[in-house]
């Protein structure tokens, strides 16, 4: 140990330029012939260095620290009163936001709760202003007539009324009738009965809810059908023009006359017209015809605020639910040709359109 600490105290004081000449060249030489020696004064001679070095930059930090003081003062302390400024201002300005936001969010759900109401408030405005024409046949007291046509038809609907009625007319001579979809939506049963008291069972295969039109096929052999005396006319029909219809809002057919009012329908309702008729509870479905008797519309609905102001799908609308139903159950389109009723008078074409005019019942 002593020896090390010798070897260790001639180290530095080589290192450190103390030795007399004649012992720095005797202190090269034990270098130079003993290896372990040379690299513990290379090692101790790092070791200063680090020492030294880090002594150095302790320093300059030290002399860097005090200048800024010196200097800088002034500058800190006038950027630490705008850092404190800016930091309030920020606060106060994210409490700003924060309460815009809050009464924007309260704004925008004010907002949205008052157009909820106000729609819902329309819709039922809407509805209680637009009323369909079916009728519901359980309330109604059947005619004498009526029940004895029941008992002794070979082809009758069941003795009860049914849920619902309406009316529906032939677009074919081989048993297709077209009539209002709200007619027989959900039905489990429907029969068309005809001028006569007849009644045929009759089965929905086509229907389209937006135009509110259903086409029934008439499933009973018995049935015996005539070739169609109107055609169907899918041109519009003009402001003021004289229309039509026959339907039945009772057990026998009625009919009704007056004009086109409204080239739209109920709310501005394009695929509808607006006809001033007289319309009852039964006459959902009924045709709506011209002077010349071609099918120009199809009865939906009446204004419940306003008598006689009925509305009536198109029957352009008509002619393109027939031109898509399915091949198999397309029928002969007949109603193409032109009508037969031009010309007549109207207690003639009347006539001749009520056979081809029907109450629909509707079972459930």
């Amino acid at each position: 140990m002593k020896e090390d600490m010798i070897l260790l105290r001639d180290i530095e004081r080589y290192l450190e330029g103390e030795m007399s000449e004649q012992e720095k060249t005797a202190f090269d030489e034990l270098r130079r012939t003993n290896p372990l020696i040379n690299l513990q004064v290379e090692e101790h001679q790092r070791f200063l260095q680090h020492l030294d070095n880090f002594g150095q930059r302790k320093n300059l930090q030290a002399k860097l620290d005090q200048l800024h003081q010196q200097l800088n003062m002034p500058v800190l302390r006038k950027q630490a009163v705008e850092e404190n400024s800016r930091v309030k201002r920020l606060a106060i300005r994210r409490r700003t936001i924060t309460n815009l936001a809050a009464a924007a969010c309260i704004a925008l759900v004010t907002s949205l709760s008052t157009i909820a109401v106000l729609q819902n408030v329309a819709r039922k405005n809407s509805t209680a202003q637009y009323e369909d024409v079916r009728r519901v046949l359980n309330n109604i007291q059947r005619s004498q007539n009526a029940l004895i046509n029941d008992i002794n038809s070979k082809n009758k609907a069941p003795l009860n009324p049914g849920t619902y009625g309406g009316t529906g007319f032939a677009v074919s001579g081989n048993g297709y009738i077209v009539t209002n979809y709200h007619v027989v939506a959900g039905a489990d049963s429907v029969y068309v009965q005809n001028n006569k008291g007849e009644a045929f069972k009759a089965i929905s295969i086509f229907e389209d809810i937006s135009s509110d039109l259903a086409v029934l096929k008439i499933a009973d052999s018995t049935f015996k059908g005539q070739p169609l005396p109107y055609a169907l006319k899918p041109q519009n029909a003009k402001l003021g023009e004289e229309v039509f219809t026959m339907g039945f809002p009772r057990d026998e057919i009625v009919y009704g006359k007056g004009y086109i009012s409204a080239k739209t329908g109920f709310n501005g309702d394009t695929i509808a017209y607006q006809v001033s008729i007289p319309v009852n509870p039964g006459n959902s479905g009924a045709p709506l015809l011209d002077s010349n008797g071609d099918v120009i519309g199809i009865v939906t609905g009446k204004q419940t605020t306003s008598d006689g102001i009925a509305f009536a799908v198109k029957s352009a609308h008509l002619k393109h639910l027939l031109d898509e139903m399915p091949k198999d159950k397309q029928l002969r389109k007949e109603w193409t040709h032109k009508s037969h009723l031009e010309g007549m008078s109207r207690i003639d074409q009347i006539k001749k359109l009520e056979d081809f005019v029907y109450m629909v019942k509707v079972y459930n």
